[in-house]
């Protein structure tokens, strides 16, 4: 009875003692994991804008856009940004999409002042090898680039109207998700440019 007893407790807190580990494993773990991530995502902001030299947080304004908006995207986060010469050059947006065949799709955009995309980038993504992770291929991104359309759409048939952009093959679904974030992101860089004329956030 005692060995038996005395086999439990060393049983017990060899768990507690493994569980503990663990723990502590996934704590450090999931820190550098954000860590890398938010690295990610900034190192993303100077592809999408390549002038950029200074980022002033837009955290207000993006809890105010989420709160205003019910769609299947949404904004992460959001920067004014400014050049070398400290000139405001326009906005960088993370913002995801629900609505990807693997699940979210979250990318970077950039808009410039004149509400021209400088940029896109995909940052993370769980969809089909070979169909829509092709989501990540960089000359497919690099289509939206120049693009100001207040809503882009895509097609089958070879991009021609200003409008369009050529869908992924086999992945129709990825293409209309990346499309809903792209499109949503450019429309908090249209709104943050009305606002910041109008001299700040209205209802």
């Amino acid at each position: 009875m005692k060995n038996i007893i005395k086999n439990t407790l060393i049983l017990v807190a060899i768990t507690l003692t493994a569980a503990l580990c663990l723990a502590v494993v996934n704590a450090v773990t999931k820190n550098r994991i954000a860590e890398a991530e938010e690295k990610e995502r900034m190192d993303s902001f100077y592809t999408v804008m390549p002038d950029a030299n200074e980022f002033k947080d837009l955290t207000e304004y993006v809890i105010y856009w989420n709160a205003k908006r019910s769609g299947g995207a949404e904004i992460v986060s959001a920067f004014e940004v400014y050049d070398k010469n400290n000139e405001f050059i326009g906005v960088v947006v993370s913002v995801v999409s629900h609505n990807g065949y693997g699940g979210d799709i979250t990318l970077s955009l950039g808009v410039d002042t004149e509400g021209v995309i400088t940029g896109m980038k995909v940052t993370s993504m769980s969809e089909t090898s070979g169909l829509g992770a092709n989501c990540l291929d960089e000359n497919w991104q690099a289509q939206f680039k120049g693009k100001d359309a207040d809503t882009l759409t895509y097609t089958k048939k070879g991009a021609e109207a200003p409008d369009e952009i050529d869908a992924l093959t086999g992945a129709t679904i990825t293409t209309k998700a990346v499309l809903e974030a792209v499109n949503e992101g450019h429309a908090f860089g249209m709104a943050h440019r009305h606002q910041e004329a109008e001299g700040g956030v209205t209802e």
